[in-house]
């Protein structure tokens, strides 16, 4: 199993692997109203990291400061149909530099996490009993599965 270091600088890398991915795809910056294009995935990305993630992930070590019952959770993701209006128009520039940004803020904050922090649950309805350190590997499942939505489109 990963330790922590390693799992911060695979969120950085699988970050920049998934923007050189769609960046080679040849895939077109022209949004055909169903299929996202690479600018948009990054988005969603992007939105992912700060609306489910980095709130999650205070939601869960909140609670453990208060001494409160674990969080419960569920998968959840944003609206499609919002996210890909959000970026249509964004440049894939723009978006590979929001994605790079956004991870570096997310692997700031978790440096920044005692031991004890890392170790705050929660209890989601899919993957069970979950902890900030065990969360970094479902980040990372989930970018991989937009990786290859890439190639795949």
């Amino acid at each position: 199993m990963p330790n922590f270091e390693t799992q911060l600088i695979a969120l950085i890398d699988s970050a920049k692997e998934i923007c050189d991915t769609a960046e080679k795809s040849g895939r077109s910056d022209e949004f055909n109203g169903s299929e996202w294009t690479p600018a948009i995935i990054l988005g969603h990305i992007v939105d992912v990291d700060k609306e489910v993630w980095m709130a999650r992930f205070e939601l869960m070590r909140q609670a453990q400061l208060s001494g409160a019952p674990a969080p419960r959770l569920q998968w959840w993701e944003p609206d499609a149909v919002i996210t890909a209006e959000k970026y249509s128009a964004q440049s894939f520039q723009e978006a590979r530099t929001k994605l790079l940004a956004s991870r570096e803020s997310m692997v700031t904050y978790l440096k920044n996490l005692s031991v004890h922090e890392r170790s705050a649950a929660a209890q989601h309805r899919t993957f069970g009993l979950i902890t900030i350190e065990s969360m970094l590997q479902v980040i990372l499942d989930h970018d991989k599965e937009h990786q290859a939505s890439i190639t795949q489109e």
